[in-house]
């Protein structure tokens, strides 16, 4: 079984907010492919904010999951206007859904997956759980993926009126906004604005690049006192 697919729409027009969200996209085009690079738990040595509860976790293609936050809140189980949001996806974009609490329907299956490739989406967030594994992780037609877990469960074909889109939404304990950069991998997911990571990003880069010699001396057998942090 999977989600409701999406009714039938007019070719594609951009609108102007999606042109704007085009060119927010475009000015982090190089954070973006700078963080693709780094090893999120080393983001975690330099930050403290921006870590989403580890309950939510990765269910779709175990790829990385790098993109700009284009947030749903779902305050209903609307299985419309969870389609209206994939219409209105850009390329690069990771959608972002708050289920408000609502832990047992899921907006996000086989079809919406395939919508969301159609749009170009580097991935989907939600603060819920989400149906039809094997198509999220097919390795042909998935995408990176997050979630708290999976049911047999889904939202319905209603009249698309239970969802506000491109709003400050509430992810796992995070605070995510439009335009914010979303980061996922097996070790779990980051939501910050790209000003945040902007200014840990060169921290990190040296800190992996230094991290295969540290792990080549400890395996050597050195004296750990001289190659650990003792405070």
């Amino acid at each position: 079984m999977s989600v409701t697919a999406p009714d039938q729409v007019a070719p594609d027009q951009v609108a102007p907010d999606q042109v704007a969200r085009d060119q927010v996209a475009a000015g982090h085009a190089e954070l973006l492919e700078r963080l693709r690079h780094v090893d999120l738990p080393t983001l975690g040595h330099f930050l403290e904010e921006g870590f989403v509860d580890p309950a939510v976790r990765r269910l779709g293609q175990p790829r990385r999951m790098a993109g700009t936050a284009a947030t749903l809140a779902l305050d209903a189980p609307d299985a419309a206007a969870v389609n209206r949001a994939l219409v209105a996806l850009r390329p690069g974009e990771v959608l972002v859904v708050d289920m408000g609490g609502d832990h047992t329907h899921a907006p996000i299956g086989a079809v919406t997956i395939a919508a969301a490739r159609a749009r170009g989406a580097a991935g989907i967030l939600v603060d819920g759980v989400v149906t039809d594994v094997d198509a999220l992780t097919d390795p042909h037609s998935g995408l990176p993926v997050h979630a708290r877990g999976t049911t047999c469960l889904t939202t319905k074909r209603l009249d698309g009126g239970g969802g506000r889109h491109q709003v400050p939404v509430d992810i796992g304990g995070v605070r995510v906004a439009p335009g914010d950069i979303v980061l996922g991998d097996a070790n779990g997911v980051i939501a910050l604005p790209p000003a945040a990571l902007a200014a840990a990003v060169h921290e990190a880069e040296l800190s992996d690049a230094a991290e295969p010699e540290l792990l080549r001396r400890i395996r050597a057998g050195e004296d750990l006192r001289t190659l650990l942090h003792l405070g």
